[in-house]
């Protein structure tokens, strides 16, 4: 394997709703809420994540999108565990 710098930047090139409780491992809230994953066209490839966009009506193929983080859940102390998504954002190349 190598490390391959990507680009934090790319466009919507497709997408899904999470509309049920995935199986385990998944550690989410205990309120399940659906949420979007799609994948996200970086250039040199194409990525799978989760999506800070949950309406599939605020989403659209082709949709610039941008590398942050979210929360994922709270783990047994209450602390916030992170977790890699894409929003909506520019699609201008930034590492």
């Amino acid at each position: 394997m190598v490390s391959v710098e990507l680009p934090s930047a790319g466009t919507l090139w497709s997408y899904t709703v999470q509309s049920f409780r995935p199986k385990r491992p998944f550690l989410g809230p205990d309120d399940f809420v659906p949420f979007g994953v799609g994948y996200i066209d970086l250039g040199p490839v194409i990525v799978e994540g989760r999506l800070t966009v949950n309406d599939p009506d605020q989403l659209e193929i082709g949709d610039s999108m941008t590398l942050t983080t979210m929360v994922n859940h709270r783990d047994a102390d209450g602390s916030e565990v992170l977790t890699y998504a894409f929003g909506p954002g520019s699609t201008e190349e930034t590492k």
